[in-house]
């Protein structure tokens, strides 16, 4: 796939003495300029790859090392900002360089997975407008389709929210086990993660050549080819986990609950075998201090309330159906842990 429209957007950026092995003409006239999009709980390696294959680019102009391209970060605010992080300390504190309202104008806009922010889409949509180039990687293609530049386009994001893409975005055409795609000549969508690795080498390649972008990627040692066979991961390697949990609501009657967990998706039935009742559709709450489940009993809706204990396999509480109340305790299975 020939990036050949964005080619000739950026071809006012670059002059017209090419060396013979680049597809287009090395910059001359000034830095291309990258606006990396952050807000609150921006996933790293996102925004960390393709800045890391853009800033490690470096062209040899008549024996001159030239880096092309000139990086920044852009927020709503320029607060300090978490990204992503572990389960208990938060990520990366990160204070950007602008915020939208005093950012220098980008040529290409490169927003990862994050929450998003207040000014977002309109900035997007003006930045579309004057004929930009938007990058997303991951569910960074989420805020783009927000702001209603993938509408009748293709696109893809990261294969564990496909369905949710869909269901979303139904104008969108979603490609799937796809590394990247052109949307249109002005945007670019990425799957997950370190798909925008290989979506910011295949530009490069675009833009100077494959040899330019092998040899930014050997400088990373970075060993996929994911930029030049565009092939991703498929979405049948989606993993599933199941968990079964146990207990009685009377004396002698058990009652079954199944959570099958694929992707971004969570499917959950109960089964009550000596009241011939199966696949009975759970709809659950969890504030994370109580477990709330509501159990579809055709005429006969019922409910439970508990608490998960420190261990989390667990969950004592109260189920309620016809206006009367029983202790029952949920014990995970120790078979079907994951």
């Amino acid at each position: 796939m020939k990036f050949s429209a964005l080619c000739a957007i950026l071809s006012c950026l670059v002059s017209v003495g090419a060396s013979a092995d680049a597809t287009l003409p090395l910059p001359h006239a000034r830095p291309i300029k990258v606006a990396f999009v952050l807000s609150e709980g921006a996933t790293v390696i996102d925004f960390a790859g393709p800045w890391e294959v853009f800033q490690d680019v470096m062209l040899d102009e008549h024996g001159n090392m030239v880096m092309p391209f000139d990086l920044y970060t852009v927020a709503p605010s320029k607060d300090p900002l978490h990204t992503s992080g572990g389960a208990v300390h938060p990520g990366l504190d990160i204070t950007p360089d602008y915020s939208f309202a005093d950012a220098p104008e980008p040529d290409v806009v490169v927003i990862g997975a994050q929450s998003g922010g207040p000014g977002l889409s309109a900035w997007l949509q003006k930045l579309h407008a004057d004929h930009k180039i938007m990058f997303s990687v991951c569910t960074g293609a989420f805020k783009l389709a927000q702001a209603g530049l993938l509408d009748g386009k293709p696109a893809t994001t990261h294969h564990w929210f496909y369905d949710q893409f869909s269901q979303k975005f139904p104008d969108v055409k979603l490609q799937r086990s796809v590394r990247y795609v052109q949307a249109d000549p002005l945007t670019l969508t990425a799957g997950g993660l370190t798909s925008g690795v290989d979506l910011a080498l295949h530009v490069v390649a675009e833009l100077y050549g494959d040899e330019v972008a092998q040899r930014t990627a050997d400088y990373m040692e970075y060993q996929s080819t994911g930029w030049k066979t565009n092939q991703g991961i498929a979405a049948g390697n989606i993993p599933v986990w199941r968990q079964e949990w146990a207990g009685e609501i009377a004396p002698g009657v058990r009652i079954l609950v199944h959570i099958a967990t694929r992707g971004v998706d969570t499917a959950i039935t109960a089964d009550i075998p000596s009241r011939k009742l199966a696949s009975m559709p759970v709809t659950l709450q969890d504030d994370g201090d109580k477990v709330e489940l509501a159990f579809a009993i055709a005429g006969h809706p019922a409910s439970f309330s508990g608490q998960p204990d420190a261990a989390h396999d667990k969950i004592t509480g109260t189920y309620t159906q016809d206006g009367k109340s029983s202790p029952l305790t949920l014990t995970q299975l120790p078979d079907a842990k994951e």
